[in-house]
């Protein structure tokens, strides 16, 4: 069905109701930027007043390096462009084991790899990793065509408004640009945008005057399943300008009406229960730590200036003498009764005890950073070795592991399963799959991450295989029927998987059969080679104790050995 302006009208005003809804989460959104992410957290609907280019307010930039150490943590962790941080396996275990399959999906891959290092992809996910940390919601689209490839648009917190499914899933996303006319027109055609905007293109004082553009993609109930074209896809994505929510009034105008076959953004929040649209942050945590802090600053700081530039008392007869002392403040005082009179000396005697506020200072400063994950990062990333031991896991910071798990398993199901799929089923729109073996007709892809971050998760379960193996090992001393107990594939197989080993480097089932048996048949052989060896070596010893016996006599007579052993068998 044609977007009509009553459709738009409708659309205007679900953006409205949405962010009414949301406005409780702006006020606080504005100040953890403050604290966290100064030049985040704008609403691209009421103008151009963009975020301060300098943050004047704080005094301790804490919050602002733990921040953003928390993303690039994240980005390291668990997006890393340096190292694989996702595999793809087939979804049925048999097929996989086929040379054809493995080769298939080691070369897709490689081409989704090499997609994501191509594309303003880690770009765009260390923006998302800062303000899912600070604002405990994010918003990434992924759009992919032959003209212009594939490109990634974060967005920031309040320039969009999202809404959920029966399942707590974000499935509709409103957001507000600002472009100028020559944008509009590069973008959306001259045929498609107002009379407006084309004529200021003509007025070079107002072609760089920027408009409210809005774009809504949302699930489409009214279309026709069959019909191929962009208007009756799943997901529709509607642009539209003017109308009611940018102060223009009037008929909105359509600028260009669309439709994706899946969801082509991502909505990933830190923490949010199935009725929550936006999600809770780490930030929400440390943000009291974060107002004491500045506090805490600020008192320090007027002490130490205190005690170095204190006030000053200034005899009231030294007025008229000029006397400069303007870097603290002057208080001119008659002579105290009793005293002589002195010309000038501090008011206030401040000796603050500095050490004290600095340890103060830094007890604060280390919650924040410990809040942010600071320590885990720092641990993970800072290692210099690639891999990371399950004895440091366990004994260093398993408790951080497991507190950050359930924010992980949230990523995976919000964030990363849902990009990996979308950029799947994009290259085989665009035929950029390389053709599937036969053996793989009516099969799934699954992906599984290989990330540090989720390696280091999977690590800490090593440490059980490794104590059960070593307890195995040490029983089977007294008593060899424990080795039973194991299966020593699954032992291998589950092992490799916790520690991120790629699947095409591990033998399948039938290939380490086919080595048992050559091994077997290897074993029968040299046993049968053995015993004849043996069979021909007793021949000969015995042909060699015959001869002796011949020639050694027994008796004058000239008789051997030989014949009198005979002789006595009855032989003779």
């Amino acid at each position: 069905m044609a977007m009509t302006p009553e459709h738009l009208r409708d659309l205007d005003r679900r953006y409205e109701e949405l962010r009414s809804r949301r406005s409780a989460w702006d006020s606080a959104w504005k100040e953890l930027a403050l604290h966290f992410l100064p030049t985040r957290c704008r609403d691209a609907s009421k103008g151009d007043a963009a975020a301060p280019l300098l943050n004047n307010t704080p005094v301790d930039s804490t919050g602002i390096l733990a921040m953003r150490t928390l993303a690039a943590g994240m980005q390291g962790g668990m997006t890393s462009p340096a190292r694989p941080w996702f595999a793809l396996k087939m979804s049925d275990d048999a097929a996989e084991q086929t040379p054809g399959a493995r080769m298939w999906l080691d070369e897709v891959l490689r081409r989704m790899r090499d997609i994501f290092h191509r594309s303003n992809f880690y770009n765009a996910i260390h923006t998302v990793y800062g303000e899912l940390g600070t604002f405990g919601t994010a918003f990434m689209f992924e759009f992919a065509d032959m003209k212009h490839g594939f490109r990634f648009v974060p967005l920031t917190a309040g320039e969009y408004v999202l809404d959920v499914d029966e399942r707590g899933r974000v499935d509709t996303v409103i957001r507000a640009m600002r472009m100028t006319a020559r944008q509009m027109v590069r973008e959306f055609g001259a045929e498609n945008v107002p009379e407006t905007v084309r004529k200021a293109l003509d007025r070079p004082s107002r072609s760089t005057e920027r408009r409210t553009v809005m774009h809504a993609v949302y699930p489409r109930n009214d279309r026709h399943p069959r019909a191929l074209d962009g208007r009756n896809k799943p997901w529709a994505s509607v642009y539209w300008c003017g109308g009611g929510h940018s102060g223009g009034g009037g008929v909105p105008h359509l600028l260009r009406e669309g439709g994706f076959d899946g969801f082509p953004g991502f909505g990933p929040r830190w923490d949010a229960t199935a009725e929550d649209v936006y999600g809770r942050s780490p930030a929400m945590d440390v943000l009291p730590d974060c107002r004491m802090l500045q506090q805490m600053a600020r008192t320090t700081l007027k002490a130490i200036h205190k005690a170095v530039d204190p006030p000053m008392s200034v005899a009231a007869g030294l007025r008229s003498v000029g006397l400069d002392l303007t870097a603290g403040g002057l208080n001119f005082v008659d002579g105290m009764p009793g005293q002589a009179p002195q010309a000038a000396t501090p008011l206030l005697q401040v000796r603050p005890d500095i050490q004290a506020a600095r340890v103060a200072i830094q007890d604060v400063q280390n919650q924040i950073r410990t809040g942010l994950y600071n320590d885990l990062f720092r641990m993970l990333l800072g290692s210099d070795r690639r891999q990371v031991t399950a004895t440091e896991v366990d004994a260093r910071e398993q408790e951080k592991m497991v507190l950050i798990g359930p924010v992980l398993e949230r990523l995976h199901d919000e964030l990363f399963i849902p990009l990996i799929d979308r950029t799947f089923n994009l290259m085989s729109d665009l035929n950029m799959l390389p053709p599937a073996p036969p053996e793989l007709s009516g099969s799934g892809v699954r992906v599984e991450f290989v990330s540090l971050l989720a390696q280091a998760q999977k690590i800490v379960s090593t440490g059980a295989v490794s104590q059960f193996v070593d307890f195995v090992g040490r029983t089977a001393q007294a008593w060899p029927e424990a080795l039973d107990a194991v299966d020593i594939d699954k032992v291998a197989s589950r092992y490799g998987e916790y520690l991120g080993v790629e699947s095409s480097i591990i033998r399948s089932v039938e290939e380490r059969e086919q080595l048992r048996r050559e091994r077997a048949q290897a074993r029968a052989r040299a046993a049968q080679q053995e015993q004849a060896a043996q069979t021909v070596r007793d021949m000969r010893g015995a042909a060699d104790t015959a001869r002796t016996l011949s020639q050694t006599p027994v008796d004058p007579n000239g008789v051997s050995a030989l014949e009198a052993v005979i002789g006595g068998m009855g032989g003779l």
